[in-house]
């Protein structure tokens, strides 16, 4: 037995020979740590932020204090971003400590389409897939969507992408009555896929920590019930620097504590989970001799084909009064995930009505990277055009078109230690990006035209989907890791979080990810028996 808590301190974490160590407790840390767990591995998670973080309800907002940040498990800093060489800096949604993201996310688990594990012309003239097919990972859906609880109903237009999912509770009125405004227009919606429990009261919790529990996020769904069983342990506020290795594996890791004291830890297995955005970073900091261009980078792919997903929120008016009591994030549709040649993707619900708090936000979004970004003084006055666009609004429901984002070499993530957050992301966004993010909108509108519709702001990349920037792949050349999301380069590397993502789909990536980590850890876990310890390695190549 190491500790009476399964939360250690790092002097306890240096002492003892761990078979794995995961780097970061989001979506696909805590699964991989969840499926090795299973198997009685002995697992050390090593998390940036808190283990148990404050609980309450809200709508998201922007507090600067980095403290205030980790307390309610926030990104403590602003990401410096360069959008069509436009630089500013941006609050993303994401997360940072137990759960990771998933303590903030609004719970939507949708699988990708068959199609997506296909080759995909892109508009480049080349092509791309995933190294592995749909068959092969539609086990650790099912495996993920039992884990996570989802909730939902079948795509009535795929035949193929059956699930096994739990009835979902009565939506709300207003919901009732766009479901059935979007089957009178010849749509086909379905029950969206979610990882709520709907316990009494629910009120889906996305952009903040449930209270109650019922949203299932990687920490209760996957994380408490690793480390109730002995074999996981966990240590907090540590910052991974970089990753030692020789020529083939990892020796250690080289983190930093709340008190910038440096240490090393080593295991037989290193996972990287530290996000789409900060596993390359952990990379590309992890310089040395043998690596001189980062870890893992001989393809020089480490950080770049970043894509996110591109979009609109756009509010509709139902057609008379009716009540939201209930189930609010209910509703999707792929009627247009894929039209003739286009790929688009996903029409869904956000749970969201056009209220004060929320537009509020959306407009603080907007403000970050618009031109006013210098003006900061301007940003307190934002609450003037909340109001008045509370009140044109009205009872309005806010839906989202979530667009495919495809890589490109030069949308890529660049470790920098001139920033707060020790990188920055320089994006462009493709005109045909654009125009296809146009065209999904102006699909949709214009088949829902029986309902009074505006959208709300232009074009929005969602920095809460990052992925790609790690991308598997059969050949070394053009791809980081393998198709089982070892690194081609080093023996005893994985990486599980969304980073591993050859294409973004047209729907949110968090089940995906699940279900993969899921997969790489059935993988790690045939393999650790026949892995010599790290200190073994060490001896045996000295």
């Amino acid at each position: 037995m190491i500790a009476s808590s399964p939360i250690i301190d790092i002097q306890t974490a240096k002492e003892q020979e761990w078979e794995v160590i995961i780097i970061g407790s989001g979506m696909g840390g805590c699964s991989a740590a969840y499926q090795l767990a299973k198997y009685g591995r002995k697992v050390l998670i090593v998390e940036k932020g808190l283990a148990k973080m404050s609980q309450h309800e809200g709508v998201e907002t922007a507090e600067a204090d980095p403290n205030e940040r980790l307390k309610s498990g926030k990104w403590p800093t602003q990401l410096t971003a360069v959008i069509d060489n436009r630089k500013s800096e941006v609050w993303a949604p994401l997360g940072c400590g137990a759960g990771g993201s998933t303590s903030l996310y609004a719970a939507a688990l949708q699988r990708l389409e068959p199609s997506d594990f296909e080759t995909q012309p892109l508009p480049s003239g080349k092509s791309i897939e995933w190294p592995f097919s749909y068959d092969e990972l539609s086990p650790y859906y099912t495996e993920a969507e039992a884990l996570f609880s989802v909730c939902g109903t079948d795509d009535p237009l795929n035949n193929k992408n059956k699930s096994s999912l739990l009835a979902p509770p009565a939506m709300c009125e207003a919901d009732r009555h766009y479901f059935q405004e979007f089957q009178a227009a010849g749509l086909h919606p379905y029950r969206l896929h979610a990882g709520i429990k709907y316990e009494n009261a629910c009120v889906e919790c996305g952009g903040h920590i449930c209270p109650r529990g019922c949203k299932q996020d990687a920490n209760n769904a996957c994380l408490q019930p690793a480390l109730r069983t002995g074999n996981v342990f966990f240590v907090e506020q540590v910052e991974t620097e970089k990753l030692i290795a020789n020529k083939h594996q990892i020796q250690s890791i080289q983190i930093k504590d709340k008190n910038q004291l440096q240490h090393r830890l080593s295991a037989k297995v290193v996972i990287l989970s530290a996000g789409a955005f900060f596993t390359p970073v952990i990379l590309q900091n992890s310089i040395s001799k043998e690596w001189p261009d980062g870890l893992s980078n001989k393809s020089g792919l480490v950080g770049k084909n970043l894509m996110f997903h591109a979009g609109h929120h756009i509010a509709f008016w139902p057609r008379d009064k009716y009540s939201r009591q209930g189930a609010n994030k209910t509703i999707a549709l792929r009627d247009y995930y894929q039209l003739n040649d286009k790929k688009y993707g996903e029409f869904q619900s956000t749970g969201l009505s056009s209220s004060y708090g929320n537009v509020v936000y959306a407009l603080q979004l907007l403000f970050d990277q618009s031109i006013l970004r210098h003006f900061k003084i301007l940003k307190q006055f934002l609450r003037i055009p909340a109001y008045i666009a509370t009140k044109l609004y009205g009872d309005a429901t806010v839906f989202a078109t979530i667009v495919e984002d495809y890589p490109y070499k030069e949308n890529c993530i660049i470790a920098d230690n001139s920033t707060a957050s020790g990188m920055r992301f320089e994006y462009h966004k493709h005109k045909e990006l654009t125009e296809r993010t146009a065209d999904f909108k102006k699909i949709i509108c214009k088949r829902l035209k029986r309902l009074r519709s505006v959208p709300m702001g232009p074009i929005h990349l969602n920095y809460g989907h990052p992925c790609g920037t790690c991308k598997s792949g059969s050949n070394p050349k053009y791809s980081v890791i393998d198709r089982n999301c070892k690194s081609h380069d080093i023996d005893n590397l994985y990486i599980a979080d969304a980073s591993f993502m050859p294409t973004s789909g047209g729907t949110n990536p968090s089940l995906t990810v699940a279900a993969n980590a899921l997969r790489v850890a059935d993988k790690i876990n045939l393999r650790l028996d026949s892995l010599p310890s790290i200190r073994q390695a060490i001896s045996d190549n000295t």
